[in-house]
């Protein structure tokens, strides 16, 4: 089981999906670094841990090889995906709900939905079926 914190705008008009963070590790951005995070749509983050990358490995070239620079700013990008593209999420106005448990993306989407209550507009009623005795 995985973790997916869903993120909605709150003031979108009409229905809406949410966006499904997965809590945890990122494979992609371990091999592919802040270019990972572009794939993601962090647009924001990915740009300014690409800027920051690009200092270190400039300030830091003496000290340390290219190769290990590259790979532990990899792995904390990729450590910390989760509360990265969740910070992207509320610079963007969304609001994060409630951790969904669940297998895969697709199944925490249905069972967000599931937990989503439609509320009528005032004055309607919601319809009646026939029952089967009448």
């Amino acid at each position: 089981m995985k973790l997916y914190i869903p993120c909605t705008k709150p003031d979108a008009p009409g229905p809406q999906m949410p966006v499904m963070v997965q809590d945890g590790f990122s494979w992609r951005v371990l091999f592919f670094g802040w270019f990972g995070l572009l794939t993601y749509g962090a647009w924001i983050s990915a740009l300014l841990a690409a800027a920051a990358t690009m200092v270190t490995l400039h300030v830091f070239m003496g000290f340390w090889s290219r190769l290990d620079l590259i790979v532990a700013i990899h792995a904390v990008l990729a450590s910390f995906t989760a509360e990265i593209r969740l910070w992207e999420q509320r610079l963007n106005g969304r609001v994060t709900g409630t951790p969904i448990a669940a297998p895969s993306r697709d199944i925490a989407l249905l069972r967000w939905m599931d937990q989503q209550h439609y509320t009528a507009p005032y004055g309607s009623t919601s319809p009646e079926f026939p029952c089967a005795s009448s």
